[in-house]
């Protein structure tokens, strides 16, 4: 039922460099804007405790080890996965996939674990992997990273920590963490799927079910963040709240309303397909709502002088 439904409004922000007071501010204005009440708003940093406990667990369970493998050394590996997968021979491929620090001694990557926390290897020097299978068609099972160091400090918690989790690595987990009964994303997360759940299985907690949808198309807009970014950083437009910007501060400024845009999404709903909705759809709502909304007023622009004669003085 409807009436018992609630939604979380959570900041995945694990990333530090990523994450600033100013995104954070606009996000929750949109949403408010919008007139969005979430039942809870949280923030994916809040968890960092509890992610730092499982990652530990991981490392005492044979399913994670810290690694000493440099980003160029990581990617030629990952080029040798990907030919072994295409069916190559070991020969052509040139070597092997596993990192050679893939099963070093539990008690070591412990240790070491507990090392990068306490900031003594400098940043990329070392990171804490999950111990999936080199050997998968899927790309994101090839022993992704779980944790990094970053000597910065991060925007909602401070400076506690010196290494963060990943995004796919807190997802999934801060997801079971609260409980979620539907974690909802686009498309392009579907791959992301196997790893999501291997994590959840591998630590036995409580899984969430994962639905993916299309991502919003309009015609002649762009919606790509990173060049809408670009037009930003460049100077091209004035801002994100540019009235030529398609984010919900440009529309606004355009003179779209919040339950015009409401209205719109309703009506195009949400599908697995990948579809190209007309950016009149968009309008019609606008002038729909603005329709039965607009203050009307009638004003006559030429006057006539009229003198009536049958009416007493």
């Amino acid at each position: 039922p409807f009436d018992k439904r609630r939604t979380i409004f959570r900041y995945d922000d694990t990333n530090p460099e990523a994450e600033s007071p100013e995104y954070i501010k606009s996000i929750r204005d949109d949403v408010e804007w919008l007139g969005w009440k979430p039942h809870e708003v949280t923030f994916s940093s809040e968890y960092f405790d509890t992610l730092y406990e499982y990652a530990v667990e991981l490392i005492r369970r044979g399913k994670a080890y810290v690694c000493f493998q440099t980003k160029d050394e990581i990617g030629k590996c990952r080029e040798i996965a990907k030919m072994k997968v295409a069916g190559m021979s070991s020969k052509v491929c040139g070597g092997d996939p596993n990192s050679p620090y893939r099963n070093r001694p539990i008690e070591e990557s412990l240790s070491l674990f507990d090392d990068m926390k306490s900031g003594k290897f400098k940043e990329n020097e070392a990171t804490l992997r999950l111990k999936i299978d080199m050997n998968h068609p899927n790309p994101n099972m090839w022993d992704p990273i779980a944790y990094r160091i970053k000597f910065m400090a991060h925007p909602h918690i401070g400076e506690k920590w010196c290494i963060y989790p990943t995004y796919d690595f807190t997802h999934c987990l801060v997801d079971s963490i609260e409980h979620i009964d539907y974690s909802i994303c686009t498309l392009e997360f579907e791959t992301r799927r196997e790893s999501y759940y291997w994590l959840l299985e591998a630590l036995n907690i409580y899984r969430p079910k994962v639905y993916e949808f299309s991502r919003l198309n309009l015609t002649y807009t762009v919606l790509s963040k990173r060049k809408l970014l670009k037009l930003v950083n460049q100077k091209v437009v004035r801002g994100w709240d540019d009235p030529r910007m398609p984010t919900l501060k440009g529309l606004c400024r355009r003179g779209y309303s919040a339950e015009a845009i409401n209205s719109f999404c309703n009506d195009i709903g949400i599908s697995r397909n990948d579809t190209l909705i007309e950016v009149e759809r968009l309008q019609f709502w606008a002038r729909t709502i603005m329709n039965d909304t607009s203050v009307r007023a009638m004003a006559c622009l030429d006057p006539l002088i009229v003198r009536i004669a049958n009416i007493d003085s």
